[in-house]
């Protein structure tokens, strides 16, 4: 009981020191933030920072890994696996990066987009990606992975005016439908 309120705690506190560090990206750039300052917005001493974190690029690497072992966790109880550009899987793809917009969008201001690419490449490799599948099926998969990251960075950029639904059928029509 002890070490399940702990461990609680510990996530409450990462959590504020995620959305501390993203208010503070609104004002400065990452390396003048300090962490004297991101840990006295977010409500936490030095001690919980450092004792979660080395440094301040791995608060948005840990939030980043924990979002897509939700996402993977979402998507084993939503529907049966079909394939990587299935527009079901898509929709379901863009409506989780709406719903995670404001930390995608720190994460890339920060510079850090490449951390996002790299781990939506090894979660799209994991899922799709099985022995025995080829070469060529590899670097589908890491072509796919680009096209997603290019395609939400375009989409973010503009105001994510349009609906997942539609950025989906965008990227499905690209993967699904043949060549003219």
């Amino acid at each position: 009981m002890k070490r399940q309120r702990k461990n609680q705690a510990n996530q409450l506190a990462r959590e504020c020191m995620v959305t501390a560090l993203m208010q503070l990206l609104k004002e400065k750039p990452l390396s003048a933030v300090s962490v004297s300052e991101l840990t006295e917005k977010a409500g936490v001493s030095r001690m919980t920072y450092y004792r979660n974190y080395q440094s301040k690029e791995e608060i948005f690497t840990v939030y980043l890994d924990d979002i897509l072992d939700d996402y993977r966790d979402d998507v084993k109880n939503l529907f049966q696996k079909g394939n990587y550009y299935d527009l079901e899987n898509l929709i379901h793809c863009f409506s989780y990066f709406r719903q995670h917009r404001l930390f995608l969008e720190s994460l890339f201001q920060s510079g850090l987009g490449h951390t996002f690419l790299e781990s939506v490449g090894r979660y799209v490799v994991e899922t799709w990606y099985r022995p025995g599948d080829g070469i060529e099926h590899y670097y589908a998969l890491q072509a796919f992975t680009g096209a997603l990251y290019n395609l939400y960075i375009s989409w973010s950029v503009n105001g994510a005016k349009e609906s997942p639904e539609e950025m989906a059928r965008i990227l499905y029509r690209i993967y699904a439908e043949p060549a003219n």
